[in-house]
């Protein structure tokens, strides 16, 4: 991605979550579904290597993070210094009840050959020095790197593998499949990756404010005193200076404030239970 600066914007049915840099040159971002826009509860920029996203869920939130590590023509505190960031994150944000799902680009190579319950045996190629500080973050975090734990197609062996999905270990078997689709040519060593995750979104439900039910037997009653009451009051109004916004608010706040003021709210009339103590003591009779 290659926008500038930090924000977010709505495309269709999508809401992108990005942090760029400076200049149109690199950047992070996470799109999300409108359907669960709602469920964002927090999210996390740090610079144009890493966003994160919290969402609440059932029976715990999620935490997802979207990295970018530098290339291997940077040093490696540069790299030690994000997973640094990322520990933060985790720390913050993260904790033993919290679903975390770090995936991205980590320009690292973790190999083909199983490590503990880290690395699975469908790992790509020989492991490099990137690929083993990714292995010793995960060891520190208690993190799978998912994409080794599914057989890859024959078509995915001809590229590199430097994308990877993270999870929890305790959260491992949320993962139904990790696959990638060489089918896209983008002129680049990487391919789109994709990972099936079963999770459940906490539903949320937006209340809104209770509308008045204005007594209509008493409105009736106090009409001419209402209209007399509105027409002095909405001309003082019309008299003050303000662009249309403020009059209207002014105009709503007036006609509410003589509707409660002159006539009021309707009381909903209390039903008489259909059992009541009394009864109760007969029967016991």
């Amino acid at each position: 991605m290659q926008w500038k600066g930090q924000s977010e914007i709505k495309s269709g049915d999508y809401t992108v979550y990005y942090s760029g840099g400076e200049r149109a040159e690199k950047g992070v971002a996470i799109v999300v579904h409108k359907n669960v826009v709602r469920s964002v509860v927090k999210e996390i920029v740090y610079n144009d290597k890493i966003i994160a996203i919290k969402l609440q869920a059932e029976p715990i939130n999620i935490l997802m993070i979207q990295v970018h590590m530098p290339t291997s023509e940077h040093e490696d505190d540069e790299v030690e210094e994000l997973y640094g960031v990322i520990e933060e994150i985790l720390e913050e944000d993260g904790k033993a009840n919290t679903n975390t799902i770090i995936m991205g680009d980590w320009n690292s190579v973790v190999g083909d050959e199983p490590y503990r319950n880290i690395v699975g045996p469908h790992g790509l190629r020989k492991k490099n020095h990137r690929g083993q500080m990714l292995i010793n973050f995960c060891e520190r975090n208690g993190l799978i790197v998912t994409n080794t734990r599914f057989k890859k197609a024959p078509g995915d062996r001809s590229r590199h593998q430097l994308d990877y999905v993270l999870v929890k270990h305790r959260f491992r078997n949320s993962v139904k499949d990790v696959q990638t689709l060489p089918g896209a040519d983008i002129d680049s060593d990487h391919n789109l990756l994709v990972a099936k995750i079963c999770i459940r979104l906490k539903k949320i439900i937006r209340f809104q404010k209770r509308r008045p039910q204005w007594d209509l037997e008493k409105f009736n009653t106090q009409k001419q005193t209402l209209q007399d009451t509105l027409e002095g009051k909405l001309g003082v109004i019309k008299r003050d200076s303000g662009n249309v916004e403020v009059q209207w608010k002014n105009i709503k706040e007036c006609v509410l404030d003589t509707l409660s003021d002159l006539v009021g709210e309707f009381e909903k009339r209390v039903r008489k239970p259909w059992i009541t103590q009394e009864m109760i003591s007969k029967m016991d009779e």
